[in-house]
């Protein structure tokens, strides 16, 4: 019957909202079913927002990324506001996600099956799906929306920022993909950026992303012992 209903209430915002603002709301709704699922103590509710979060990554890769138009939307209908509130969203998620990691999981563990071993899985490690669904987001929204020469100096700013939560929540998988895209960050300099950007384009991403490397190796360095800890 919970399902009946989150079902319901996510077509009902699918039909009665405007279409780029579709996935704010599922985000939303993921939010809310995350902490229903704290307060109540139940996962199905987490389970639940599992789906929504994949539907709204879903919904923002074929419908929200796609230029249905020659003309630019508004501030309102713009990928800036529509995606980035929906990332901004979808990170609210995490705090509840860490609070639920360490659960009990007996509701999904008991039950055979794949689907339900999948669950289990992402029972005990829920902040992992509500993390990479919106720094992917994240990330494909820079790449359509800065200038291509720019493009390069966002990815590197916000692989920085993701290192630097990852040392906070010490999370070797947010280390790793804010390593991950600084490396693809350097593979672009060598393959596109040096070829194809402008000279005032390539001096500042050069600069940019060598600031942010030398940042990052300081940041090694002065947390070596705090690494250790989550290798």
């Amino acid at each position: 019957m919970s399902y009946f209903g989150t079902i319901a209430l996510a077509a009902l915002m699918r039909f009665e909202l405007g279409l780029d603002w579709v996935i704010v709301a599922w985000a939303a709704l993921a939010l809310a079913l995350a902490a229903f699922a704290w307060k109540a103590r139940r996962q199905v509710f987490l389970h639940q927002s599992f789906l929504i979060g994949l539907a709204v990554i879903l919904r923002a890769l074929f419908h929200n990324f796609y230029e249905r138009s020659y003309f630019a939307a508004d501030f309102w209908h713009s990928r800036w506001w529509s995606v980035g509130s929906t990332v901004a969203i979808l990170f609210l998620v995490l705090p509840v996600a860490f609070a639920l990691r360490g659960r009990p999981q007996a509701e999904s563990e008991a039950r055979p099956g794949l689907p339900a071993r999948i669950f289990a899985a992402l029972d005990r490690h829920p902040e992992q799906l509500f993390f990479f669904i919106p720094a992917l987001l994240l990330t494909v929204l820079l790449a359509l929306e800065m200038r291509s020469g720019m493009v390069t100096v966002a990815w590197g700013v916000e692989a920085v920022a993701i290192f630097i939560f990852a040392l906070w929540v010490a999370q070797r998988s947010f280390r790793l993909t804010g390593l991950g895209l600084l490396l693809l960050c350097v593979g672009k300099i060598v393959v596109v950026d040096i070829w194809g950007l402008t000279p005032r384009d390539r001096y500042l991403t050069f600069i940019v992303l060598g600031t942010l490397l030398l940042f990052v190796s300081y940041l090694y360095s002065r947390y070596r012992e705090a690494l250790r800890q989550y290798l």
